[in-house]
Parts: C-alpha cells; sequence; structure tokens
C-alpha cells in the first residue's frame, strides 16, 4: 500500500532541509578552503620578499601595509598577525614608531608593534 500523499511531501521536506544542511556545510567548507589558500599564497609572498627576491611584490607589502592594520578590529586577531603587522613598512595608516590605524583626526591610534599583543 502506498503512503499517503501528505505522509510523502512531508519526508521530502525532510530531505529537502537534509540536503540543505549538508549544502551549507559544503559551501562553508569550501570557502573555509579558499581563505587558507589564499592566505598561504599571500604568505608565501611576503616570504619570498623577505629572502631579497621581491618580482614586483613590493606592492603586495605597501598594500598590506596600509589594508590589514584596518581590517583587524578586535585584539585577538591583531596579537594573531602581530608579527606580519610589526614587519610590514610603514604606510600613511602606520606612523613613525609603529602606530597600527587612525582615528577620527587622522592621527595614528597608539598600537605599538610590541603593544599589538593583549
Amino acid at each position: 500500500m502506498r503512503k499517503p500523499i501528505a505522509q510523502r511531501i512531508k519526508e521530502l521536506e525532510e530531505r529537502k532541509r537534509a540536503l540543505q544542511s549538508r549544502l551549507g556545510k559544503q559551501e562553508r567548507a569550501q570557502e573555509t578552503r579558499r581563505k587558507i589558500v589564499l592566505g598561504s599564497f599571500v604568505l608565501e609572498r611576503l616570504a619570498q620578499d623577505d629572502n631579497g627576491n621581491t618580482g614586483g611584490h613590493c606592492d603586495l607589502r605597501q598594500w598590506l601595509a596600509a589594508q590589514l592594520p584596518v581590517f583587524l578590529v578586535s585584539d585577538a586577531d591583531r596579537a594573531l598577525f602581530a608579527d606580519l603587522l610589526c614587519a610590514l613598512p610603514r604606510s600613511p595608516m602606520r606612523g613613525e614608531s609603529g602606530e597600527v590605524g587612525q582615528d577620527e583626526t587622522g592621527k595614528g591610534k597608539g598600537g605599538q608593534c610590541q603593544d599589538v599583543l593583549p
């Protein structure tokens, strides 16, 4: 005997929810993998710069010097990237003493390299 239509619809809806959940998990895993691979690529290019093989990557280092301090908003994130932040060249976003970011007046916020760690 066949199942009633209402029961079949309910089972199909449950299956749809399960498949959507699996798809969401798969998409999150792919996004995480993309971030890891891209981060590895950037760190590799920066390491090549440190070994004297600039190959035009100076623009990457300058861009990171300007953008990374602004992007890292939490103390935990700044601590995670402290070694990289301190190794970056000074930029308009990083003052001569190593301060990171700017306040509303355009002056540095403080946060010297040794102060990056919480």
